[in-house]
């Protein structure tokens, strides 16, 4: 799986979906990879790549937030509790395994 974060030329052709953030530390846009949005316990979430290095994330990391409704907008929210993060992590892992093992069969 790891192979996957190190091909970023992958995403570029499959997944044109990009996720702009502003990073309020450095008050900076920052572009996102969207990876897939999945649904764990009936709560929606986001895992993000980023399409440039960043300082403060690894090139093997993703990140997670909850997506959750406020004001009538979707808005992304930090995940605190971090066995929630880690059960979304593996539903990640277990979606990706399954989108591997597909690709392979075609």
């Amino acid at each position: 799986m790891a192979e996957f974060f190190k091909d970023n030329e992958n995403l570029e052709e499959e997944d044109n979906d990009i996720i702009i953030l502003h990073n309020e530390v450095n008050d900076t846009d920052e572009e996102f990879y969207h990876l897939a949005t999945l649904d764990v316990d009936k709560r929606w979430f986001i895992i993000m790549k980023p399409v440039e290095k960043l300082e403060d994330i690894a090139d093997d990391e993703v990140l997670i937030y909850e997506i959750v409704e406020k004001d009538g907008e979707d808005r992304f929210e930090p995940i605190e509790d971090e066995a929630l993060l880690n059960k979304v992590f593996k539903e990640f892992e277990k979606e990706l395994e399954k989108a591997v093992a597909e690709e392979e069969n075609n």
